[in-house]
């Protein structure tokens, strides 16, 4: 979206103040209640610094906490009255932070790493150690992108994915020139750098496009639906982008008799209750919550829901870099989530989010939580090893 057109959304704010507060906005400054620690706060900063650069808002380290701070969970867009798209205007705003040097120091680490190794972790391992054949599958027309979490964090979701689309019998492919998808950079303000470090991997599906990639992150199939399209006006118009909860829901039945082995799940693997996290990016971002619950329903597992769901669903915390240049508001966050679990008696949190599931993982290993986080596919895996 060109910088005219956003200054255009900023002008529909009418300061009504209706911007999400305490939980519902990780940013959010509960102790100083300030202005510019909420959305309509930080709208008028990015305004501040794109009316009048004189003023030198691009160089205030308030402005570079509060802009940097908020996890583009989107909850501020949801809320408004007047439609505000708050988290473009953020993204503006740490763009032109960006520009003027002005950023965390443990966002400079992540775009080198990603420069480098095409990750934002720095590992060197290549990508599909794990699948080596599957570069290989050339005749197949469905790619799977694992994405950096998956493959590098938490590769049990890769990898108990694979087992479901074995079991499907879909013939799948990961990409020859597969990177970070770059979304990261995107929400941190670096979207100069978005071409150079995706154009080989977009240049592999351009000249054998594919019938669908599916997603098991969703801040890659936002990245790939939504920000390649805005910046880099790529609208893979002849292919599918799908979330692995849209490409299951109609095939779930193929999976076998799962709901028949839901009871020993409960006795042996997972302890419950179970409680559903819709992550920020796929229920509120992408308008996909309907299909895992549609498959949890098809399997008759119990689950509980958390006080807002769906399109008004809390953020875990993390998002857009805020884990790694400012964690203790992270973990706050993810707190916040964990003590909602708590008081609703929920001993198992179960999401479709690698970064969902990693952040929760390491709050409740460190502050020493009696809660469990598991992904959808993983869960399914372990029903399927059941029968």
């Amino acid at each position: 979206m060109r910088e005219k057109q956003l200054l255009g959304i900023i002008w529909k704010c009418n300061l009504c103040g209706f911007c999400p507060k305490d939980m519902e906005c990780p940013g959010y400054d509960e102790d100083t209640r300030w202005e510019s620690s909420f959305a309509r706060g930080k709208v008028s900063i990015v305004h501040a610094i794109m009316q009048d650069p004189d003023l030198r808002f691009q160089n205030s380290e308030l402005a570079k906490e509060r802009l940097f701070s908020c996890t583009g969970c989107g909850h501020c867009e949801y809320i408004c009255p007047s439609g505000v798209d708050v988290p473009s205007i953020i993204y503006l705003g740490k763009k032109k932070l960006v520009e003027a040097d002005n950023y965390p120091e443990a966002h400079k680490k992540i775009v080198e790493n990603i420069k480098n190794h095409g990750n934002p972790f720095g590992e060197t391992q290549p990508r599909d150690a794990s699948w080596p054949n599957l570069k290989g599958n050339v005749n197949a027309d469905s790619i799977y992108y694992p994405g950096c979490m998956a493959i590098y964090r938490i590769p049990e979701i890769a990898l108990h994915t694979l087992k479901l689309f074995e079991k499907l019998g879909e013939n799948i492919k990961v990409l020859k020139n597969e990177t970070c998808c770059s979304g990261i950079l995107y929400r941190t303000g670096h979207n100069e750098l978005l071409y150079d470090l995706t154009n080989s991997m977009l240049n592999e599906i351009r000249e054998n496009i594919p019938k669908q990639i599916i997603f098991t992150c969703p801040g890659c199939l936002t990245a790939f639906k939504e920000i390649y399209k805005s910046e880099l006006k790529e609208k893979f118009e002849d292919t599918k982008l799908l979330h692995f909860s849209e490409y299951l829901v109609d095939k779930i039945s193929k999976l076998g008799d799962l709901k028949s082995k839901i009871n020993e799940l409960l006795k042996t693997t997972i302890k419950g209750p179970i409680i559903w996290h819709d992550p920020c990016h796929l229920a509120r971002g992408l308008g996909i919550y309907n299909e895992p619950r549609a498959i949890l329903d098809a399997i008759q597992l119990p689950y509980a829901e958390f006080n807002q769901t769906k399109e008004d669903s809390n953020c875990c915390g993390s998002g857009s870099g805020v884990r790694s240049a400012y964690p203790e508001l992270a973990e706050k966050t993810t707190i916040q989530r964990l003590e909602e679990v708590k008081e609703l008696g929920a001993h198992t949190i179960l999401t479709a989010c690698p970064f969902c599931e990693y952040q929760y993982k390491s709050v409740v290993e460190k502050n020493r939580y009696d809660i469990n986080v598991i992904d959808l596919n993983n869960l399914l895996s372990e029903l399927i090893s059941l029968l």
